[in-house]
């Protein structure tokens, strides 16, 4: 081979890598853009864990209800339903009492 079949080689990976590289940036980027968007949506997936391969728990958001499923291959199943909490600000506001601490606990035990 000659030496410029070498650079014409050379040149077209560097070509096929480059681009690449940029189409893998502008996805990394734009990944949101590809999803569809949620406003106004009444369904939410809040949280998955899956249990094993094909069995998982769904907490699902439809209004102001929350569904917490079962799903498996064969069916989706309804563990539990409930009304979201409202968070008490008085709640956050008033103090826990601290913790014992490690000396004051061995005093007292002593």
């Amino acid at each position: 081979m000659q030496a410029a079949d070498w650079f014409q080689y050379a040149f077209s990976a560097v070509v096929v890598l480059a681009t690449l590289g940029a189409v893998l940036w502008l996805l990394v980027r734009r990944k949101n853009a590809f999803a569809p968007k949620s406003e106004g949506r009444k369904i939410k997936l809040l949280e998955t864990m899956p249990l094993s391969l094909k069995h998982k728990l769904m907490l699902v958001q439809v209004e102001n209800q929350m569904v917490l499923l079962s799903v498996n291959p064969q069916e989706i199943s309804t563990l539990h339903a409930w009304q979201p909490q409202a968070d008490n600000a008085s709640s956050a506001a008033t103090p826990t009492p601290p913790a014992m601490d490690f000396r004051s606990v061995m005093q007292s035990n002593l």
